[in-house]
């Protein structure tokens, strides 16, 4: 799991694989660093912003979808993709990347040993 969350150097489509396997615990570890008073608020600001635009986005998506339903398997599943990799990992992927490492560290063991 620590490579994962700290660049592991998995290619192809085993990353993406693995991205969704671990999507419940990247979520939980970016609540946890938010609610950690250790991180300074500054730091979750670009979390609350970058979730903001997320939101923003999620409208205009609502309003003219892009639909990729000439794709078999990916056609019946792009909402779901577009939610979770396009609106919810990269804001939270940058609010972990910014935060000290050793706290994101820390609660990384902290979700392994299921804390």
């Amino acid at each position: 799991m620590n490579s994962f969350f700290f660049g592991g150097k998995s290619r192809g489509s085993f990353r993406f694989l693995r991205l969704l396997l671990h999507l419940p615990n990247f979520v939980r570890l970016a609540w946890r660093l938010f609610i950690d008073e250790r991180i300074p608020v500054y730091r979750k600001a670009i979390l609350v912003l970058a979730e903001l635009l997320a939101v923003i986005f999620a409208v205009a998506y609502l309003v003219n979808p892009l639909d990729f339903d000439f794709f078999p398997i990916i056609g019946r599943f792009d909402d779901l993709l577009i939610g979770a990799f396009v609106i919810l990992v990269p804001g939270a992927w940058l609010f972990i990347r910014l935060c000290p490492e050793h706290i994101v560290r820390e609660h990384v063991d902290r979700i392994s040993r299921k804390e």
